[in-house]
């Protein structure tokens, strides 16, 4: 099952992207990438309903993903096979939230770039 095309986060990711945003520079949708990507290489495995989607930011599957679109969804698919679409959405947005806590309370590009 792929993501939809519609991508939500929750409010507290949300929030996280905003501040990291303003202090780094970097796009919503490439924080996003980096903190699904460090979630995944760090082992981290969503536990159902442990997410409420509840921010207001919404964007296009394309637009937060990238070309990693088909990357991140085989991913999701390798480490969660029997999810429906609603539940791969929710795992990604966990997998970013996790991702991204390391590294929420940098503030500057330099301090981020010396995280990764």
């Amino acid at each position: 099952m792929a993501l939809p095309n519609d991508l939500r986060v929750t409010k507290q990711t949300e929030d996280q992207l905003r501040r990291l945003k303003q202090y780094t520079g970097l796009t919503n949708n490439v924080i996003a990438r980096i903190g699904f990507m460090r979630s995944m290489e760090k082992g981290y495995t969503y536990r159902e309903n442990k997410v409420s989607l509840d921010g207001n930011l919404v964007l296009n599957k394309h637009t937060w993903l990238g070309d990693t679109s088909q990357y991140t969804e085989l991913l999701l698919k390798q480490k969660y096979p029997d999810f429906d679409q609603t539940q791969m959405l929710k795992a990604w947005a966990a997998h970013v939230e996790e991702g991204i806590a390391s590294i929420r309370n940098l503030k500057s590009i330099g301090e981020f770039s010396a995280a990764l």
